[in-house]
């Protein structure tokens, strides 16, 4: 009977010990690395550069595609390539203009009038793609306040979160209700800043992105990565 016993708590503690291994894996599994580390060769890719160049290429072939302007450049410094799950993907925040304030651009230059800024007009976004560089989704950042009447106009900063699925992404906007600046010296005055939590998810083989506004709320005036880790802790 007593070697019985011995054998079930070995066997127990064996099974203990599997299923917190298992754990740990999963864990371990789940944790996004983000690094600069952009492989591709011209060859391999059939764009003109190399590098991270590669992916600026493949963002403006499928903005094209769906409807926007392309891009001279993009601020390359928030794009990564980014260790999910166990795959390779490539994420990328940017600031973009809407479809919308392109046509009304040229519906202002038409009139020979000056081009203003519309509700929307500016959008930041993050993109994500495969290890083929075939976009796998998108998110452009909802801005609650004025009902929308605002321009993003810059993205600022984008970083993992320790132990979970998601992103930080630290952007700047203005609201297109208020006065723009006609002085240099006035440039940023009026301009607000926030960090938007995104949380990332594999359904299907699809990759989908959820702004979790929750937390840190929306608006917001989180500047940087480091104010927003902390609140992110307060709230846990």
């Amino acid at each position: 009977m007593q070697l019985m016993k011995k054998i079930v708590l070995a066997k127990l503690k064996y099974f203990c010990a599997l299923i917190a291994l298992c754990v740990v894996q999963v864990g371990v599994r789940a944790e996004i690395v983000l690094d600069d580390n952009f492989p591709w060769t011209e060859q391999e890719v059939g764009f003109g550069l190399a590098g991270v160049h590669n992916f600026e290429a493949a963002i403006n072939r499928d903005q094209v595609a769906q409807g926007f302007e392309a891009k001279d450049y993009y601020e390359t410094i928030n794009f990564f390539r980014m260790l999910w799950n166990d795959k390779v993907y490539y994420v990328a925040g940017a600031q973009i203009v809407s479809r919308e304030q392109n046509a009304a651009r040229d519906a202002a230059l038409a009139r020979s009038k000056r081009s203003v800024p519309i509700p929307g007009g500016g959008v930041c976004a993050l993109f994500v793609y495969d290890k083929d560089l075939k976009q796998v989704a998108k998110h452009e950042v909802k801005l609650n306040e004025a009902n929308g009447h605002t321009w993003c106009n810059g993205a600022r900063a984008l970083a993992r979160v320790k132990g979970q699925d998601a992103l930080l992404f630290s952007i700047s906007y203005y609201l297109t209700d208020k006065p723009v600046a006609t002085k240099s010296q006035d440039i940023g005055g009026g301009w607000r800043y926030m960090t938007v939590l995104l949380r990332l998810r594999e359904r299907e083989g699809r990759v989908l992105i959820e702004q979790d506004d929750a937390c840190l709320g929306n608006p917001n005036k989180i500047q940087d990565l480091s104010s927003a880790r902390k609140a992110l802790v307060a709230c846990n």
